[in-house]
């Protein structure tokens, strides 16, 4: 984790929003590791302070990235790689993946909403036991305390993860995207660093009220009583 790659997500993610079939996104690293961590080479020191907050501009683009977000975590999915894969809406990792923040072992103090994002996806208890022991998890430890989705065997990943994806993707747009908004403003709220505003609450309720009269719930009902699958469009 770089400046350098900070800023390619945050590019990406501007060039599938301009994509108007795209429906959901698959985070995945390149090779067979996820991605370990920071390149402490390039932001330790001065570099450090122009670090940070491309990180938390990436991490947010991620968190409220309109669309689904999938992790796909093989290999090590470590102390920033996990605070991304934090971000994204779901997470499926393979059972012999490396998860964790290790920034008690580095001297390392993980900001106040990393922090909030950890304790709001996995609760308190764990969010201190990864954060003060530093300890790496498997793939299948993480998914019994709440880090991930789900584990499956490495050479499942992939299909899993694409497979996940796919279901999202056949899914009414306006539905899942109003719902993960709203899942977002409740996140804000219970996190309490930024609680849902009136503006909030009304676009949700707008986009409440543009679900309710949409073609695509029409098409969902039709397809629901024809017992075909539904042909989505977005509107």
């Amino acid at each position: 984790m770089s400046i350098d790659v900070c800023d390619a997500i945050v590019a990406a993610l501007d060039e599938i929003a301009r994509d108007e079939a795209a429906r959901a996104v698959i985070v995945c690293g390149e090779g067979t590791v996820f991605c370990s961590g920071a390149d402490f080479a390039a932001v330790s020191g001065a570099g450090g302070v122009a670090f940070v907050p491309a990180f938390e501009r990436m991490l947010e683009a991620v968190a409220r990235f309109r669309l689904p977000t999938v992790a796909a975590i093989q290999g090590a999915a470590l102390g920033g790689g996990m605070q991304l894969a934090c971000v994204c809406d779901f997470r499926i990792a393979a059972t012999d993946a490396k998860i964790g923040i290790p920034s008690a072992r580095l001297g390392i103090l993980v900001n106040f909403e990393n922090i909030q994002r950890l304790v709001l996806l996995a609760g308190i208890a764990t969010a201190k036991e990864v954060l003060m022991t530093a300890r790496t998890y498997s793939g299948g430890e993480a998914a019994n305390v709440g880090l991930v989705t789900r584990a499956v065997p490495p050479a499942a990943l992939e299909a899993e993860v694409r497979a996940f994806a796919v279901e999202l993707a056949a899914r009414a747009p306006l539905s899942v995207q109003g719902t993960k908004r709203a899942i977002q403003a409740v996140a804000d709220h219970l996190g309490g660093a930024r609680g849902a505003s009136p503006e909030s609450i009304a676009e949700i309720d707008r986009l409440v009220t543009e679900a309710y009269t949409s073609r695509d719930l029409q098409e969902g009902i039709a397809a629901m009583s024809e017992k075909r699958n539904p042909n989505f469009e977005g509107g």
